[in-house]
C-alpha cells in the first residue's frame, strides 16, 4: 500500500493539469504506420496544438462528450488483455473470473455490463442471451485503438444505452508490412502471432493469425467460504479446470475506387476451448466450453457534393457466435449434460455526413437488423427466439459563434420479438441528447443531458432454461443522464509542457431495472422493479515532466445508490461497485538518435487502487480494498523493427478477489519478442 501511495502522490503532483496524448489528432497516417479509418469529424471545437506530444484525450467520433482513447502503444505490453488496459481508464469497471484469457466484462459509470455495448470493427459484440460482451475474446494484437465513451455513445452505436459505449478499432491496411511475435510467461501462458500486409495501386490488404493458451493453475488462498471472517481454516490451493486455448484470424482489405470513394472489408474468426471453473469453494472438474465467432463487415464511403464536402456511407455486417458447454457431471446446474447455443445477427446501415459551410454538420443514419438464437436441447422458447430491429437517428453539430457549438442527437428504435404478435413493435422507444460546448482551443467547457434505454434481451423475454424463465411483459430499462466537464491543455512554451486535464461530473437516474424473483414452482422469472441513482466525478490528467518522462492519473469517484421503492434492505449502496478508483501511471521513454543498432527503450510503472465493495445488496459482505502495481519494460533495435518487452503484473503479489469466490492470480511475469518491418 505504501508503494501505491508513493506512486499516486508522484503522479498527482506531476500531473496536476494534464494527461497523455492518446488522442487521435495526429494525421491519419502517423499511427503505428497505419492509416486508421476514423469516422467523419463533427463540428466540435477542434484543438490544434502543433508540436505538443500530449493533448486532451477527446474521443474522435464525438469530441463533445466525456471519453478517452487508448492508442496502439498502450496495447502492446507483454501478456496484456483488453480488461487490463481498460481498467486504467476513468469510469470503467471490470469484472472477471481470473486467469490469462479468462472471461471479463466492462461497465461504465456504475452501469451494468448489459447496459454497456462493446463494438469490434463497428459490430456490436453483446449477445442477446445475457446481453454482455466477453472482453477476453477481443484480440489486441491487431487493434489500432480503443475508444471509450463513458456516458453518451456516438451515433455510430446502434444501441444508445445508459452505459455509454466502447469501440475497438482494428489496424487498417496502408502499405507493405509484416510482423511476427511470441509471448511466454506465468500461468502457463504462451502466445504466437504473425501478420502480413501489401499494397498495390488502389488495393491494400493485411491478414494475420494468432494462437494462445494458458493452464491458469495459479495458487490462491481458499477461505472455504469465509472471505469476510478472520478464520484459521484458510489453505493455499491451485485453481482447477481454468485452462484456455484460443485461435484468432483477421483479414482486412481496402479498395480506393477513385474520387475519394473507399471500400473496407473486414473478416474475423475466433475459436476457443476452455474449462469452466466454479467458485473456489466448489471447484469444477470436467465442465468444458467451446466457443466460435465469425464476424464480417463491408463498409463503403463515397464523397459527393460540389466540393466533395458530403459523405455517404453504407455498412453491411454479420456476426455469428456459437458456444457448446459439456457438463457430464452436472457441475454447472444446467440440467443437461450438453448445451448448445448459437446467435447470429445481420445488420445493414446507411448514413450520410452533410457539411454546410463549416457551420453545420448533420448526420442521418438508418439501420435495420435481424437477430436469431438457436438452442439445443430445444426445450425452452429461447431456442426459436428472433428479433427484428429498425432504427432511425440523426445528429447535428452547429457553430453558433466564436467558441460556441451546440450538439444534438435524436434516435428512435423499434424492436419486434414476436412476444406480442398484435403490435409491429414490441418496444418503440425514443432516445436522444443535447449538449453545448464553449471555449477556446486551450480551455473548453462541455455539458450534455440525455435519455437512453436498454431493451430486454431475448434471454430475458423468452427465458434461458427450465429454471430461468422469461417475461414477455418486460419494459426497457430507461435512464436520464447529465454530465458537465472541463477539457484543457497547455500550449507550446508553457511551464507545464503538454499538460492537459479532463474533469467531468455526472449523474444518472435509472428506472425499470430488471431483477429476478423466485416463484412457488421453484423457477425464477425477470421483472421490472429496480431503480438506481448514480452520481460521481472523473479525472484524467497528465503532464510531460521531461523529454523522457510522462505522468498520468485517472480517478473515479462514484456514489451508486439503490432507490427502489419498498426496498427491504437497510443498505442502499449498489453491490460490486468501488466508490473510489485511482490509476496513476509513470512512463519513461528514451530514443537513440541516428541509425544505431540499439534504437531505444521505455519503461512504465502503473497502479490501480479500488476501494472496498459490498458483495450483496444487503451490505453484509465486504470485498476489501485492493491495490495492484504493474511494471512494464521495452527495448528496441534496428529502428524499432525488433522489440523485446517484459511485464510484471501485480508486482507486490497482493491478494485479490474480483467476484466473491473467484480469486485472481498474484504476481505474474510475461515476456514478448516481436519483429515488424
Amino acid at each position: 500500500m505504501a508503494c501505491w501511495l508513493a506512486l499516486a502522490a508522484c503522479g498527482a503532483v506531476a500531473a496536476l493539469p494534464a494527461a497523455r496524448a492518446d488522442d487521435l489528432r495526429r494525421p491519419e497516417g502517423e499511427k503505428g504506420g497505419e492509416h486508421a479509418a476514423a469516422p467523419p469529424e463533427t463540428a466540435s471545437l477542434e484543438v490544434h496544438v502543433e508540436g505538443d506530444r500530449m493533448r486532451a484525450p477527446a474521443p474522435p467520433r464525438d469530441r463533445s462528450v466525456a471519453g478517452s482513447v487508448l492508442t496502439r502503444e498502450r496495447l502492446t505490453g507483454a501478456g496484456l488483455g483488453a480488461a487490463d488496459v481498460l481498467r486504467t481508464q476513468p469510469g470503467v469497471l471490470i469484472i472477471e473470473s481470473g486467469g490469462f484469457g479468462g472471461p471479463a466484462t466492462a461497465a461504465l459509470r456504475g452501469a451494468t455490463a448489459t447496459q454497456t455495448p462493446v463494438y469490434l470493427a463497428g459490430v456490436r459484440l453483446n449477445d442477446d442471451v445475457v446481453g454482455t460482451a466477453d472482453l477476453s475474446l477481443v484480440p489486441l494484437w491487431l487493434i489500432e485503438r480503443i475508444e471509450i465513451y463513458r456516458g453518451h455513445a456516438p451515433i455510430e452505436a446502434d444501441r444508445l444505452g445508459p452505459g455509454g459505449a466502447i469501440f475497438f478499432e482494428p489496424r487498417r491496411p496502408s502499405r507493405t508490412t509484416a510482423g511476427v511475435g511470441a509471448m511466454a510467461g506465468s500461468l502457463g501462458a504462451r502466445r504466437g502471432w504473425a501478420f502480413a500486409g501489401a499494397s498495390a495501386g488502389p488495393v491494400s490488404a493485411i491478414a494475420g493469425v494468432s494462437a494462445e493458451a494458458a493452464t491458469n493453475r495459479y495458487a490462491f488462498v481458499n477461505d472455504r467460504g469465509t472471505l469476510f471472517n478472520n478464520t484459521s481454516d484458510d489453505t493455499v490451493e491451485r485453481r482447477q479446470n481454468a485452462d484456455v486455448r484460443t485461435i484468432d484470424a483477421w483479414a482486412l482489405a481496402r479498395v480506393e475506387l477513385g474520387g475519394g470513394a473507399i471500400v473496407d472489408v473486414i473478416a474475423n474468426g475466433t475459436g476457443r476451448e476452455q474449462g469452466v471453473p466454479r467458485l473456489a469453494l466448489l471447484p469444477s472438474r470436467e465442465a468444458r466450453s467451446e466457443s466460435r465467432r465469425v464476424l464480417t463487415s463491408v463498409v463503403a464511403r463515397v464523397p459527393f457534393g460540389g466540393e466533395a464536402q458530403h459523405t455517404l456511407e453504407a455498412r453491411t455486417s454479420f456476426i455469428e457466435a456459437r458456444s457448446e458447454i459439456h457438463d457430464p457431471l452436472f457441475e454447472l446446474a444446467l440440467l443437461t449434460p450438453e448445451l448448445r447455443l448459437a446467435g447470429r445477427r445481420l445488420e445493414q446501415t446507411l448514413g450520410a455526413t452533410l457539411s454546410f459551410a463549416d457551420q453545420l454538420q448533420v448526420r442521418p443514419v438508418l439501420s435495420v437488423a435481424r437477430e436469431g438464437i438457436s438452442r439445443a436441447p430445444d426445450d425452452v422458447p429461447l431456442a426459436r427466439a428472433q428479433r427484428s430491429f429498425a432504427r432511425g437517428a440523426v445528429s447535428a453539430a452547429a457553430r453558433l459563434g466564436e467558441g460556441l457549438a451546440l450538439h444534438a442527437l435524436a434516435s428512435g428504435e423499434c424492436h419486434a420479438t414476436g412476444a406480442d404478435r398484435e403490435r409491429p413493435c414490441d418496444v418503440l422507444v425514443p432516445t436522444g441528447r443535447v449538449g453545448v460546448e464553449a471555449g477556446s482551443d486551450r480551455l473548453r467547457l462541455l455539458a450534455t443531458v440525455g435519455r437512453y434505454v436498454r431493451v430486454p434481451t431475448l434471454g430475458e423475454v423468452y427465458g434461458v432454461s427450465g429454471f430461468v424463465h422469461g417475461n414477455a411483459e418486460l419494459e426497457p430499462e430507461s435512464s436520464a443522464t447529465i454530465e458537465a466537464g472541463i477539457r484543457a491543455q497547455t500550449g507550446r512554451g508553457a511551464v507545464l509542457r503538454g499538460a492537459f486535464v479532463d474533469v467531468f461530473a455526472f449523474g444518472s437516474a435509472v428506472s425499470g431495472l430488471v431483477a429476478y424473483e423466485k416463484s412457488g414452482q421453484g423457477y425464477v422469472r425477470p421483472y421490472n422493479v429496480g431503480r438506481a441513482r448514480v452520481v460521481g466525478a472523473e479525472l484524467l490528467a497528465g503532464v510531460e515532466v521531461t523529454r523522457f518522462l510522462r505522468a498520468e492519473i485517472a480517478a473515479t469517484l462514484l456514489d451508486p445508490r439503490d432507490t427502489t421503492p419498498g426496498r427491504t434492505t437497510r443498505n442502499d449502496i449498489l453491490p460490486f461497485r468501488s466508490r473510489l478508483v485511482v490509476a496513476p501511471r509513470l512512463h519513461a521513454e528514451w530514443k537513440r538518435p541516428g541509425g544505431a543498432v540499439f534504437s531505444g527503450a521505455s519503461g512504465e510503472l502503473r497502479a490501480v487502487y479500488q476501494s472496498s465493495r459490498y458483495a450483496d445488496p444487503a451490505g453484509l459482505g465486504v470485498i476489501a480494498e485492493q491495490a495492484t502495481l504493474d511494471l512494464d519494460a521495452e527495448a528496441r533495435w534496428l529502428g524499432g523493427h525488433l522489440a523485446v518487452r517484459g511485464r510484471v503484473a501485480d508486482l507486490l503479489d497482493a491478494r485479490r478477489t474480483d467476484v466473491v469466490g473467484f480469486p485472481l492470480p498474484g504476481r505474474s511475469v510475461f515476456f514478448t519478442l516481436e519483429s515488424t518491418w
